[in-house]
């Protein structure tokens, strides 16, 4: 029987003017993260920096980051979510399960 594969799409946006170190760190952490709870950055796409519709933070663009990730078990977007508040180098984010 073949195992069931869980997907998600996530969309990540950074302050504009972040260092690639800061977002390097940002991939590490999730990666680790999403090791912890059995699932795997499968496809991480920069979308290049883009001017928002309305101020974030105090910031007029954003560099856009889409990810997909793939998981054997069901993962908690809330654990997803309350991981991804916590970096202030993101501004904004969502998350969906497919």
């Amino acid at each position: 029987m073949k195992e069931k594969k869980y997907t998600y799409q996530m969309v990540l946006v950074f302050a504009p003017k972040t260092e690639s170190k800061a977002i390097d760190g940002v991939w590490g952490k999730l990666a680790a993260f999403l090791d912890s709870v059995k699932a795997e950055i499968i496809k991480k796409e920069n979308l290049g920096t883009k001017e928002l519709v309305y101020e974030i933070q105090k910031h007029r663009k954003g560099d856009f980051w889409e990810l997909t990730v793939e998981s054997t078990k069901p993962v908690k977007v809330t654990d997803i979510n309350i991981f991804l508040n916590r970096d202030v180098s993101v501004i904004r984010y969502l998350v969906l399960k497919n």
